[in-house]
């Protein structure tokens, strides 16, 4: 690994792993803290007698057992301990909050899927380990964006608003319907590739110019026009009552606001963790209202972009009353026959792979149903054919719709086309090998995979063809809490053919640059 680059952290020379010791020293200087609350917040769910005292337990252990290793022989893209962090609050969250659907089930059950959690984290730590000292560190040679690279952070600023505004102009011009007669005359399956493709672009634009921002390498109307155009394309994105391209969004903003500046931007997370909760409460209302009859998962609605202001007030209002009817619904009836009060789906209910574990662990148990041995997993190659190619191949959602119906969770596939119920990839690992063997074997390839991406990226230039690819690999992981593999390799897959097709046209194969000397 290079050295640590005296001066500014952000300039041409920035290799990828030297950006990650920001991450790494956050990392460190957190664990102390970061342990001191797992210790208090599992000891005082012993006193209040919660049944998954044990599982939470498990889960602290195995995230702190990641961050520990990962922090002090940690080389490039933080993948192992990203994903350590994201299962604790998956998995934890429900605990803490005493969530219904995951107390429903028996304190031994919950604590079977905590030592799930628990198998998975040692096994992707100790293959991660093991790959680290396997695999060897590729030269320091990248393919570069010479061009943007020659002009240093005042490059990267341009391109990452060229990027954002090419999203935001494409997202105006389909508000006023002007691209309807070009999405027509695309053949099948091309509309899938042009919302990766947006997507994309979108995330590695954001994440440049939060990068800089983060920094304080911005001026202050550059740095006030960034947060317009996320707002704007933040507010365009969910137009269609759908959350998710909004909310990876965010987090690659989140993602370049830490990396710039090496601290955890808490303001940024709590408002969008805030404005995602709270408009989650009222999409329900708003797709019975705009979408298809059917309520199919294909959206069908197209908000002119004169009506997005009218149409945020009625999404608004309708999660304001979503909040009330949840509140009256917590509180005790005077009258035990009255009708109970309708409560809608919150952020929290939309972490459900604890209650997934559980359902799986709960049916095996019970019903002794085998496992599936790999059968969502040999679904993946076929998915990864263009659909422009192959307009009738299989869906996307093949593997989950492969649980649902075979374990019982939905009754037939006719119910899968209106109804996605996601899985998450660890409940699908126990789905398809049963109790401790799916664990492992997730968390061995997982490790293994991410001790590679870290050996052969670490000495790659962040601006370069494989610094982008990095970036959209963290985007989809970050983003990939409640899918199953064949919907989490799709997107990688496409993603990464769309980043590389459109970043090799102007790449140089060459070596990383060697700082100047001051004054030269």
């Amino acid at each position: 690994m290079s050295a640590v680059p005296s001066g500014p952290l952000l300039n041409r020379y920035t290799e990828i792993g030297t950006l990650s010791l920001n991450f790494r020293r956050a990392v460190g200087r957190f664990l102390g803290p970061l342990t001191g609350i797992l210790v208090v917040t599992t000891a005082l769910l012993a006193y209040a007698g919660n049944p998954g005292t044990l599982a939470f337990a498990y889960l602290a252990a195995g995230t702190l057992a990641v961050l520990v290793v990962w922090s002090s022989s940690g080389l490039g893209l933080p993948l192992l301990p990203i994903l350590a962090a994201q299962n604790l609050v998956i998995y934890g969250v429900p605990i803490l909050a005493s969530h219904e659907n995951v107390m429903a089930y028996p304190a031994k059950q919950i604590s079977s899927a905590g030592f799930e959690v628990l198998v998975f984290d040692l096994a992707m730590i100790l293959s991660w380990a093991a790959g680290m000292r396997t695999f060897r560190e590729r030269p320091p040679v990248s393919l570069v964006l010479h061009q943007m690279n020659r002009e240093g952070v005042k490059g990267w600023r341009q391109v990452g608003f060229a990027l954002v505004g090419c999203v935001a102009g494409v997202q105006v011009l389909s508000g006023f319907n002007f691209l309807d007669a070009v999405y027509a005359a695309l053949p099948s399956g091309a509309d899938s590739l042009i919302n990766t493709l947006l997507a994309v672009v979108s995330a590695c634009g954001f994440f440049l110019v939060a990068m800089v921002v983060g920094a304080r390498a911005a001026p202050v109307g550059e740095v006030l026009a960034f947060w317009l155009l996320l707002l704007a394309t933040v507010l365009l994105s969910a137009d269609s009552f759908l959350l998710a391209g909004a909310a990876a969004c965010l987090i690659s903003v989140a993602v370049g606001l830490f990396w710039g500046s090496g601290r955890v931007p808490w303001t940024f997370l709590g408002v969008a963790i805030a404005g995602l909760a709270f408009f989650n409460l009222g999409k329900t209302t708003m797709r019975e209202r705009y979408w298809n009859e059917d309520k199919s998962a294909t959206v069908a609605v197209n908000i002119p972009l004169g009506k997005v202001a009218a149409i945020y007030a009625e999404w608004w209002q309708a999660s304001l009353d979503a909040l009330s009817e949840n509140d009256a619904a917590n509180r005790p009836t005077p009258n035990p026959l009255d009708a109970p009060t309708k409560k809608n789906q919150t952020l929290l209910d939309r972490i459900g792979n604890l209650e997934n574990l559980l359902f799986i662990i709960d049916v095996m148990d019970t019903e002794h149903i085998q496992p599936l041995y790999g059968e969502t997993y040999r679904l993946i190659p076929p998915l990864l054919v263009p659909r422009v190619f192959w307009p009738n191949k299989p869906r996307t959602h093949e593997g989950q719709v492969r649980l649902n119906t075979y374990f019982g969770r939905q009754p037939d596939l006719e119910s899968t086309y209106t109804t996605y119920i996601a899985w998450g990839l660890l409940p699908e690992a126990y789905g398809n090998f049963g109790p401790i063997l799916g664990s492992v074997y997730l968390g061995v390839f997982l490790g293994a995979l991410f001790a590679w991406i870290e050996k052969y990226t670490a000495r790659k230039l962040l601006i370069s063809c494989e610094g982008f690819v990095c970036l959209s690999l963290l985007m989809n992981l970050l983003n990939s809490f409640e899918m199953v593999a064949s919907v989490l390799v799709t997107s990688v897959f496409q993603s990464l053919i769309i980043v590389i097709a459109a970043t090799l046209p102007f790449v140089r194969r060459m070596p990383n640059p060697v700082p100047e000397e001051p004054g030269a």
